[in-house]
Parts: C-alpha cells; sequence; structure tokens
C-alpha cells in the first residue's frame, strides 16, 4: 500500500491489490472491456503488463481546508517519457499500445469535481498550452474551461483510453463519501519485462499468469483466442 500526500488530498493506492481478491483479478479480462482489448491491440491479448489500485480521493474535513486544484498535474504519455506511445488507425482499425482502464466503485456525479480529459488529445501532436488549469490566486480551481469535460462515472462503469489522452484531477468537493476505482494498464507483450514481482505473479490464476507474461513480438498467446475468458474462482 501506498500513501500520497497531495495538499489536503490523500490518495492510498493499494498496489497490486487484485492479485489478493480472485473476484478483482477477473475484472483483467472482463467480458465487457475483453473484445476492447483484443480490438486495439493487434493479435490482442499477447498484451499485457498489469497492474492494479484502489485509490481513495478523501475529502478535507472542513471548508477552510482547500486543496490546490489538480493537484496531480495535467498528464499524459507524451509527457515526461523516452518511449513512444502510439496511437494510429491503419486499414480501419486503431492500433494503441499503452492503454488505461478505470472501473469504478463508487458514483461520482456532477458537481463532484474528480477527474477530467481534454477529448480528442490523444490524437493531438500540438503541445498542450501552459496556462490551461493554472490555479487562481487562491489556489483552488480555476473558472471552468470548455476545453475539459468532468467525467461522472456511476459505481460500475468503466473508462477506457489511451494514456496519450490529457487528463487529470479536480479538488474532490463531496465530504461523505470518497472516489474509489481500480486501474488495469494494458501494453503489447513484447514491450519490456513483466512489472509484477514473481511473489505476485504466484498468486495468480494461470489465465492471468499467460496475460501478464512477456513474450515475443510473434507469440500467440492461447488466451488470446478466447472471446471470453472464465478465471475459476
Amino acid at each position: 500500500m501506498g500513501v500520497e500526500d497531495l495538499g489536503n488530498l490523500t490518495l492510498i493506492r493499494y498496489e497490486r491489490g487484485c492479485a489478493f481478491d480472485r473476484s478483482l483479478e477477473t475484472v483483467t479480462m472482463n467480458p465487457v472491456i475483453w473484445p476492447l482489448i483484443k480490438g486495439v491491440h493487434r493479435r490482442s491479448a499477447e498484451t499485457s503488463q498489469w497492474d492494479a489500485l484502489i485509490s481513495e480521493s478523501r475529502s478535507p474535513d472542513s471548508e477552510s481546508q482547500r486543496v490546490e486544484a489538480n493537484p496531480a498535474g495535467l498528464h499524459c504519455a507524451r509527457e515526461g517519457r523516452y518511449w513512444a506511445t502510439r496511437y494510429q488507425v491503419k486499414d480501419g482499425r486503431i492500433f494503441c499500445n499503452d492503454l488505461v482502464c478505470f472501473f469504478y466503485l463508487t458514483d461520482v456525479n456532477p458537481g463532484d469535481a474528480g477527474l477530467i480529459v481534454i477529448p480528442g488529445s490523444h490524437k493531438s501532436q500540438f503541445k498542450r498550452p501552459d496556462e490551461l488549469l493554472t490555479p487562481n490566486s487562491d489556489g483552488i480551481d480555476p473558472e471552468p474551461d470548455p476545453v475539459f469535460t468532468n467525467l461522472t462515472p456511476q459505481a460500475g462503469d468503466f473508462l477506457f483510453c489511451s494514456e496519450l489522452l490529457t487528463h487529470g484531477v479536480l479538488r474532490w468537493k463531496p465530504k461523505d463519501y470518497d472516489r474509489r476505482f481500480l486501474i488495469f494498464r494494458y501494453r503489447p507483450q513484447f514491450e519490456g519485462k513483466p512489472l509484477l514481482p514473481q511473489k505476485i505473479i504466484d498468486r495468480l490464476v494461470p489465465e492471468t499468469q499467460e496475460l501478464v507474461a512477456s513474450a515475443s513480438y510473434g507469440h500467440g498467446k492461447e488466451i488470446a483466442r478466447r472471446d471470453v475468458v472464465t478465471v475459476a474462482g
């Protein structure tokens, strides 16, 4: 478990938490997202280095404890990285080698704040203007800007996007409930070594072990042939 203190906002990360609960582990190959992963990654679920966490955005105790706007910062895969993230359309198909999926465990309602994105920014090669989302004089959220979309998923919903999508998080406003979700990242099997320690891999069922395993470009994983992956409890 990791804890980050972002002003008065606490972000609690239960890293690789899905390895400790079989019902959470099965979400990595949920039948709703599985066709999307197979469709975006050529040769599909030969895709994946996998990590997961549960996050809680804990609200301040009082109005006097105000968090600066966007404490995590606006970010995307093209900023601060030294490897290429790909989003390309070719022959009527989308190819992307760095995907992230958020499964929400609690509701986010309009006005709660939370995740913001710049729609279409994953397709852009233009530099984002530095002045976007600059906090105002008292250090809280700036005036709304139409370039952003504040997403409000409900418990059980998922968000699926390229890491090239510019995103950030606004100050969480509710004081009686938190923002909790799972995060899964999917990358091609031939890009680097597994990110999970062997002790974690040993806890996983065979299907998930195959999902997270690195392999050569031409190797065909057995789970990639399945339309639905069933994981035994």
